[in-house]
């Protein structure tokens, strides 16, 4: 039996959730997105679970992450309930309940707490790189202060608390959503092929150009370069093309100083990507070209914000390196390239980037059991 809490609808409205409550279930929103079908009913379903309180409802569907918040259905709604800014609200408080530490709910809830914390973790990392490094002036007079190994053991320890973080969230996500699955659907489930087309829909985002396809749309008549389909394949990718590079130039330390070698070429593609994905959608926001860019919380600011610098600084110190060029300013970007860097892997589990291992698995499930049924 269904639990239901009435009281639901004030603590979603804290994570971003406007209006919904003026939705009158006339079923608009559902009939004008793209992505639904016989066995993805959203988003009226899920005003209703918010209206009754059914969390758990909430939060072993996988179809709450099978939407590309493309605002069709805000766009349309005539009660202007906002329904697109639901959807995002609500997987804003399926992560945060997936997370174990109550660090996302702080986060998410209040933007003052959210800034302190985003500080703080900046300034932990920028005091761990030092540790990294403790033969530099600034090292030996920050362990003055603080021991190198309270800092360097903090640092490890927040790393390790972001990595169990994401562990244990995507463990319940998983258990919750495969609870909802009957057991006939599991046993003739085929994985090899599910995989397969979770993989395509990430390297082809198929299912997300269906959006915003009508002839009404105003994307309709934009280049398919700036399209948010797009936007967000640039954005994705080239944020794994410059963590695989990393990871490369890492392993390959030695040969990678030269600007040729295939991390360094991987990295700038992927950069080029990157910083063009995010430069777009920020010009999205700040002109507020559909209902879909004009709510964005301060959380998405920082994200946006902080993949780009990471993409400006990253090239500013490719360059740097081509040249030889050992300035002071480029130790000074190279701080703040690798603290950004680190803080976006570090907040992985505290921000909406966790719906980046969430989606995939959502789409997997979705794809087990769209071939069950076939």
């Amino acid at each position: 039996m269904a639990i239901i809490d009435p009281g639901f609808k004030s603590e979603i409205k804290k994570y971003g959730a406007k209006d919904f409550t003026a939705c009158y279930n006339c079923g608009n929103c559902t009939a004008v997105c793209g992505l639904t079908d016989k066995e993805v009913n959203f988003p009226r379903i899920f005003i209703r679970h918010g209206i009754l309180g059914q969390t758990e409802e909430i939060l072993r569907s996988k179809e709450l992450w099978l939407c590309y918040a493309c605002g069709d259905c805000s766009e349309t709604c005539p009660r202007q309930a906002g329904p697109g800014d639901y959807m995002a609200a609500m997987r804003r408080y399926a992560i945060a309940s997936y997370e174990p530490t109550g660090i996302t709910k702080l986060m998410f809830k209040s933007n003052p707490v959210f800034i302190v914390l985003t500080l703080f973790f900046a300034l932990l990392l920028g005091f761990f790189l030092f540790t990294l490094k403790p033969d530099y002036e600034v090292s030996r007079w920050l362990f003055n202060i603080l021991p190198y190994a309270v800092i360097h053991n903090m640092g490890l320890v927040i790393f390790s608390l972001t990595g169990l973080s994401i562990m244990w969230g995507v463990t319940v996500m998983a258990l919750k959503l495969t609870k909802s699955m009957k057991e006939q659907e599991k046993s003739k489930s085929n994985w090899v092929s599910s995989l397969m087309m979770v993989g395509k829909e990430l390297a082809t985002m198929n299912r997300y150009k269906t959006c915003d396809a009508e002839e009404d749309s105003f994307w309709k008549e934009q280049p398919w370069y700036q399209q948010p389909w797009f936007v967000h394949w640039s954005i994705m990718w080239g944020f794994i093309g410059l963590l695989v590079a990393t990871v490369l130039d890492f392993m390959l330390k030695d040969p990678a100083t030269n600007i040729w070698w295939p991390s360094r070429i991987l990295g700038t593609i992927a950069g080029i990507f990157l910083v063009f994905g995010t430069s777009l959608a920020i010009n999205y926001r700040f002109k507020k070209v559909t209902k879909a860019y004009s709510q964005t919380r301060l959380a998405d600011w920082v994200f946006l914000w902080f993949l780009w610098i990471a993409g400006i600084t990253g090239f500013w110190l490719e360059v740097s390196v081509a040249f030889q060029a050992n300035l002071l300013i480029n130790h000074v970007i190279f701080l703040i390239h690798t603290i950004i860097s680190m803080e976006l892997v570090l907040l992985f589990a505290f921000s909406k980037f966790a719906h980046a291992i969430y989606r995939p698995l959502a789409l997997f499930l979705h794809f087990q059991k769209s071939q069950n049924k076939n």
